[in-house]
């Protein structure tokens, strides 16, 4: 439904984020991320080849700095697939928290002139970026089975669990990003700020160094960092062949749900003067 001006204030029907109106814009959000996904792969010669090139070359930047210039590898084998599990879940949701920054702003235009959820613009990023997580999954599933004959790292039955660990991701991911989004609007210095600030949780996150390292009187407060849990969890099941620990998947269960009430509660309640600051 278009937008119309009532009582010196901009309406469009009912068009706001509740959860009604995105679950009836299961079309849109489908548009938008066949979309997105096409436009990160046009112009390109590789095209859909980067889903699975993407997460090989970033992978192997970090290891030649870790392992082979500072030889710093914790001991760990394979490390090489250590890395990966970490740096799979952490790209999905950088790439989402970055890109949905801007997600309303630069769609300016639509939305004065036409009526619909916003929220389904920084959703959309998001699933389209656990697209590309779930592809590059197939790379460390491949690579655990290349390892196989040497550190069993063969792909087994805990992979069923992986959805659930993803599952859980999502929720937290889509909280940040509803903030995220809201911020961007706002404040046009999100981006810069975010950047350093994600560059930062990056590394107090174990996706280059195991859990192990961190000193006993700070393991309490390192754990408090979701990601701790999830890329655990990701590193038990593709590496270790194992069910993740109930406490790496419990308390990133209770991020993901407490990010999501959050971030859905703040995007709801600034969403009305989203228009008005564009």
């Amino acid at each position: 439904k278009p937008c119309h001006w009532q009582n010196g204030s901009r309406e469009c029907g009912e068009m706001k984020s509740s959860i009604g109106n995105i679950l009836g814009r299961t079309a849109l959000l489908r548009v938008l991320v066949s979309s997105n996904l096409k436009r990160q792969n046009k112009n390109t010669a590789l095209g859909y080849l980067w889903w699975l090139l993407d997460p090989i070359l970033m992978t192997a930047v970090y290891y030649v700095l870790v392992a082979v210039l500072f030889k710093r590898g914790d001991g760990i084998q394979p490390y090489l697939l250590f890395v990966l599990c970490g740096l799979l879940s952490w790209k999905a949701f950088s790439d989402s928290l970055s890109q949905s920054i801007l997600s309303i702003r630069s769609q300016a235009a639509i939305i004065k002139s036409i009526g619909f959820p916003k929220a389904v613009l920084p959703l959309g990023l998001v699933l389209s970026n656990t697209v590309y997580f779930m592809a590059a999954l197939l790379v460390a599933a491949a690579l655990g089975a290349w390892y196989g004959p040497t550190y069993g790292t063969w792909p087994n039955l805990w992979y069923l669990v992986l959805p659930v660990v993803i599952g859980v991701q999502i929720l937290f991911t889509i909280g940040v990003v509803l903030v995220m989004a809201t911020l961007g609007v706002f404040f046009q210095d999100t981006a810069n700020i975010s950047g350093h600030l994600v560059r930062m949780w990056f590394f107090l996150s174990p996706g280059l160094y195991s859990v192990d390292i961190v000193p006993e009187r700070f393991q309490t407060l390192f754990r408090l960092n979701p990601f701790c849990g999830w890329m655990t969890a990701y590193r038990d099941i593709i590496m270790y062949a194992r069910m993740p620990a109930w406490q790496d998947l419990l308390y990133p269960l209770a991020a993901g749900i407490v990010s999501l009430v959050c971030g859905y509660a703040i995007f709801r309640r600034y969403e009305g003067r989203l228009v008005q600051k564009l």
